[in-house]
C-alpha cells in the first residue's frame, strides 16, 4: 500500500491556494481597472472644463473688442460730420479715451497716415506720418481692424484696434484707433482674471504670429512662440481640447478656442500631473474600503471550503485504516459512498449532456454577430466557401451604411446600435429565405444571393436601399446605404475575387454620391 508524503499538501489547501490566488487576481484586476476608468474620467473632465475655459475666455474678449469697434465707430461718425475741425478731434479723442478706460491711447489718423490728434497729448506725434506696418494695414483695409501685436518707438508692445472713417459721400478719411497696451495691467489681466480657476489651471492668449498677449508668467508676454499645437489648432479656427506637451516638455491637459474678430488664439492648460493628483488618494481609499469585505469573504471561503472537505477527509482516513477492527463498518460507510459517487456520476452524465447543449449554442453563437443577430465573418466564409467547392452561382452584395460616422457622433454609440439592428433588419426582411445576411464589421454588411441572376441581386440591392432611404429610424430619422453587386462569372469563380469586385462596386458608389446601387458596370441611381 502506498502512503501519502507527510508534507502533502490536503484538498482544502489546494482549494485555498488557488481561491487565494484567483481572488488576489480578481482584486488586482478590479483596482487595475478602476484607477484606469477614474484616470480617463478625470483627464476628459478636465480637457472639457479647460475647453470651456478657453472658449469662455475667447468670447469674453471677443464681447470687448467687438464694444471697442462699436465705440470707435460712432466716433469715426462723430469726427466725419467736420473733419477739418482740430477742436472736434480733439474733442472727441479725450471723450473717446474717457469712456473706454481699456484704451492706453487714441489717435485720429488721416488717410495719407498723418496723426491729426492724439490723447492723451503727445504734441509730437500730431502731424507726423505714421509708418509701421499695422498702421498702414488699417489704412489700406478700410475696415475695423484689430491690429498684430507690436512694439512702437516708445518701446511699448501694443495692439491698436481702428475703425475706418468715411465722409457723407462715402469718401475716405482715415481711421481713428485706441492702442491697448499688452505690458501693462489692463483688459486681458481683467477679462482672463474673472475666469481665473485656482486649480492650476491657467491661460494664455496670442495673436496670429503666436506672439504672447497675455501670460500668467508675466515675462514671458510678448515671447512668440515656435511651436504650439492647442495655438496652431485655435488659429484654424478650431476649438476643442488636447493632452499634449508644452515648451518644457510637461503633459497638459488643454483647451484652446479662437478670438474670431481678431484671430486670437486662447489656451488654458493645466499639468496632468496636477489633474491626476486625487487618483492617488481614490485609489488609496477604496484599498482601505476593499480589505476588510475581502477578509470576510476568504472567513467564508474557509468556513465552506471546511464542509466540502470534511467527507473527504473521513472517507481518506477510512482507507488507511483497513487493518483496524471497524474495517467492515467503514467499508460500508465506503459502499455507501459509492453509491453517492453513481448519483453523481448520473448527475454528471445530466451536465455533460446540458454542456453539448450549451456547446451547440455556444458554436451558433460563434456564428453570429452578437448585436444585430446576423450572421458574422466566419459563417460568411463558410458560406462562400461551400458555394465555391460546388461551383454554384451566386451573387454578393457589399452594403455599407452612408456617414455613419456622424450618427454616432451626433447622437452617440447608443443610438447607433440601434440604427444598425434596425438596417439590419431591414437587410434580412428584404433578401431571401435562402440568402445568408452578414454583418461584416462596423456599419458593414454583406448580402451572399445563391442562385442568383446579377438582374435579381440588383433588384433585392434597390429593395434595400429604398427600404432604408424611406423608414424612420428612431432617434435618427432616415439614413441612406450604398450597395456595390457582383456575380460569380467565368472572370471571377473565386469568393475572393467576387467580394473583391463588391467591394468596387460599393466604392463606386460612394464616389458616385452614396445611396445608390452599382451592379457590375451597370448603376441604379437613387430614387
Amino acid at each position: 500500500m502506498k502512503y501519502l508524503r507527510p508534507n502533502a499538501i490536503g484538498l482544502r489547501g489546494l482549494i485555498l491556494t488557488f481561491v487565494l490566488l484567483a481572488v488576489m487576481a480578481t482584486l488586482c484586476n478590479s483596482l487595475w481597472v478602476a484607477y484606469g476608468v477614474q484616470r480617463d474620467a478625470l483627464i476628459h473632465s478636465r480637457l472639457e472644463a479647460n475647453r470651456a475655459y478657453a472658449s469662455k475666455v475667447a468670447s469674453s474678449i471677443g464681447q470687448f473688442l467687438s464694444s471697442a469697434h462699436h465705440h470707435l465707430g460712432y466716433s469715426s461718425q462723430m469726427v466725419a460730420r467736420d473733419f477739418g475741425n482740430p477742436q472736434l478731434l480733439k474733442d472727441e479723442a479725450v471723450r473717446l479715451h474717457a469712456q473706454d478706460t481699456d484704451f492706453n491711447a487714441v489717435r485720429i489718423i488721416d488717410a495719407s497716415g498723418k496723426v491729426l490728434q492724439a490723447y492723451p497729448d503727445q504734441a509730437h506725434l500730431i502731424g507726423t506720418t505714421l509708418r509701421s506696418d499695422e498702421i498702414q494695414q488699417a489704412l489700406k483695409e478700410r475696415r475695423p481692424l484689430v491690429s498684430h501685436a507690436y512694439v512702437t518707438v516708445t518701446g511699448n508692445l501694443i495692439v491698436f484696434i481702428s475703425n475706418p472713417i468715411f465722409s457723407a459721400a462715402g469718401e475716405f478719411l482715415g481711421v481713428v484707433g485706441a492702442s491697448v497696451f499688452i505690458r501693462d495691467q489692463g483688459v486681458l489681466h481683467t477679462l482672463i482674471g474673472n475666469h481665473y480657476h485656482h486649480d492650476g489651471t491657467y491661460a494664455f492668449v496670442a495673436d496670429d504670429n503666436r506672439r504672447l498677449l497675455y501670460h500668467s508668467d508675466h515675462p514671458r508676454i510678448g515671447e512668440v512662440l515656435t511651436s504650439s499645437p492647442t495655438v496652431d489648432a485655435a488659429l484654424r479656427g478650431e476649438n476643442g481640447a488636447m493632452d499634449v506637451p508644452n515648451l518644457k516638455g510637461i503633459q497638459m491637459l488643454a483647451g484652446y478656442a479662437q478670438v474670431k474678430n481678431a484671430n486670437w488664439a486662447v489656451v488654458a492648460q493645466q499639468p496632468r500631473a496636477l489633474a491626476l493628483a486625487p487618483l492617488e488618494t481614490l485609489m488609496r481609499d477604496m484599498l482601505i474600503k476593499i480589505v476588510p469585505a475581502g477578509l470576510v469573504g476568504l472567513i467564508l471561503i474557509l468556513l465552506g471550503t471546511m464542509l466540502i472537505t470534511r467527507p473527504l477527509q473521513q472517507l481518506a482516513k477510512s482507507a488507511n485504516r483497513l487493518s483496524a477492527p471497524n474495517t467492515s463498518e467503514e467499508l460500508n460507510a465506503i459502499n455507501a459512498w459509492y453509491r453517492e459517487a453513481a448519483a453523481i456520476r448520473q448527475a454528471l452524465l445530466g451536465s455533460v449532456q446540458r454542456v453539448r447543449q450549451k456547446i451547440g449554442s455556444l458554436s451558433q453563437a460563434a456564428q453570429s454577430d452578437a448585436l444585430t443577430g446576423l450572421a458574422n465573418r466566419r459563417a460568411m466564409d463558410a458560406s462562400l466557401q461551400a458555394l465555391d467547392q460546388t461551383e454554384r452561382d451566386y451573387a454578393v452584395l457589399a452594403l455599407d451604411i452612408d456617414h455613419f460616422k456622424r450618427v454616432n457622433d451626433t447622437f452617440g454609440h447608443d443610438v447607433g446600435d440601434i440604427a444598425l439592428k434596425q438596417v439590419a433588419a431591414i437587410i434580412q426582411q428584404c433578401s431571401r429565405a435562402e440568402d445568408l445576411a452578414c454583418r461584416a464589421g462596423g456599419e458593414e454588411f454583406v448580402l451572399v444571393l445563391p442562385e442568383s441572376s446579377l438582374e435579381a441581386a440588383r433588384d433585392i440591392a434597390e429593395r434595400i436601399r429604398h427600404t432604408v432611404a424611406t423608414t424612420e429610424i428612431a432617434q435618427v430619422g432616415t439614413l441612406t446605404i450604398s450597395i456595390g453587386v457582383a456575380c460569380r462569372s467565368v472572370d471571377s469563380q473565386a469568393s475572393g475575387a467576387i467580394l473583391k469586385r463588391a467591394d468596387q462596386r460599393l466604392y463606386g458608389a460612394k464616389t458616385g454620391g452614396r445611396n445608390r446601387v452599382v451592379a457590375d458596370d451597370a448603376e441604379v441611381q437613387s430614387a
